[in-house]
């Protein structure tokens, strides 16, 4: 205990932030989608703070410090002011507690100075993803990827029942209200987890801003010569082959990945071949059955970027491909 505390104490004497111009950038998501992947893509460029999962209120010093305990007190409009003082705590240098993680010394994320914070943020915020732009003067990635490799890998779903009471539950009709409560009702744990998927995603596909990118898993998988640009086009990322470069790598969360999926990213002589089949594996998992139930769940709750028999999202959610950019052979 003692050693852990002398590490933490190093780490957060070896690293200085201040605020430089560039803009702060906030990524959403849901648990399992390929956060940490994207967010070590994006701290490539420059030197970013990292933030990972500053609203996660099942870790004590994240429930101590922003004062609330309830997963549905995120959303209550009353707290809103004592959210943006937490996070911009975060900005201003002042998360002094040791608890909060930094990155240790000398490994391949830290910086002795940080001049821009990099958010993954999980467990807040779907209600209005753009009040955080506003109010940080940020940029905002929304990361998404579909909701049935998702619902396969999660075990837990602990925010699943506060989104069904005020405010956030206002946000769906009585119907969608309905279907949802049957569904938790039932022990079908990939159904609920499918629910779960679609109670995090429906309103932020809803209110999505043209301020915001917008960006599958799976292109980012498949297309990054399309994504990489895009992003760094977006968020005033100057080196994007930086990007390129560190998709040769599996990332830091990879617990749940197996050895076959990193070695599908990391074989430069495979990778182009085999990009599409590393986003459609979880098809031999799941029987045409429970594809078509996930797929009735989505429309029950209006979302139309996946469609039965396609691991892709539909056209209209793609990042465009810039001209004179290759198709991919």
């Amino acid at each position: 205990m003692k050693m852990d505390y002398i590490k933490n104490l190093l780490k957060h004497h070896l690293t200085f932030h201040r605020q430089g111009k560039e803009p702060n950038i906030f990524v959403f998501s849901t648990p399992r989608s390929g956060t940490t992947w994207l967010a070590e893509l994006l701290a490539t460029q420059g030197k970013f703070k990292i933030v990972n999962e500053p609203c996660n209120l099942r870790v004590p010093v994240v429930r101590e410090t922003l004062g609330l305990s309830r997963w549905e007190s995120v959303f209550f409009p009353e707290n809103r002011a004592r959210l943006r003082a937490y996070l911009q705590a975060f900005v201003d240098g002042k998360d002094s507690d040791l608890r909060f993680k930094r990155e240790t010394p000398f490994t391949e994320f830290w910086h002795l100075k940080t001049d821009r914070v990099l958010f993954k943020i999980l467990f807040a915020g779907e209600d209005d993803i753009d009040w955080f732009r506003t109010q940080f003067d940020a940029k905002i990635v929304f990361l998404v990827r579909h909701p049935i490799p998702v619902s396969l890998s999660r075990e837990q779903l602990p925010r699943l029942e506060s989104f069904l009471v005020p405010p956030y539950c206002r946000q769906f009709s009585g119907a969608q209200l309905s279907r949802a409560k049957e569904i938790i009702g039932a022990s079908d744990h990939f159904q609920k987890a499918v629910l779960d998927w679609c109670l995090q995603n429906a309103i932020p596909l809803r209110q999505a801003r043209s301020e915001w990118v917008v960006v599958s898993y799976e292109q980012l998988v498949v297309e990054p010569e399309v994504a990489i640009p895009y992003l760094a086009k977006a968020l005033n990322l100057h080196q994007p082959d930086l990007m390129s470069k560190r998709l040769l790598k599996a990332s830091r969360s990879t617990g749940k990945s197996s050895g076959e999926s990193q070695a599908l990213l990391a074989d430069t002589a495979q990778r182009r071949a085999e990009r599409h089949r590393l986003v459609e594996r979880w098809r031999e998992m799941v029987s045409l059955g429970q594809e078509a139930a996930a797929m009735e769940i989505l429309r029950t709750f209006g979302i139309d970027m996946y469609e039965s028999g396609r691991s892709m999202p539909i056209e209209k959610y793609l990042l465009p491909r810039a001209a004179g950019t290759p198709q991919e052979a």
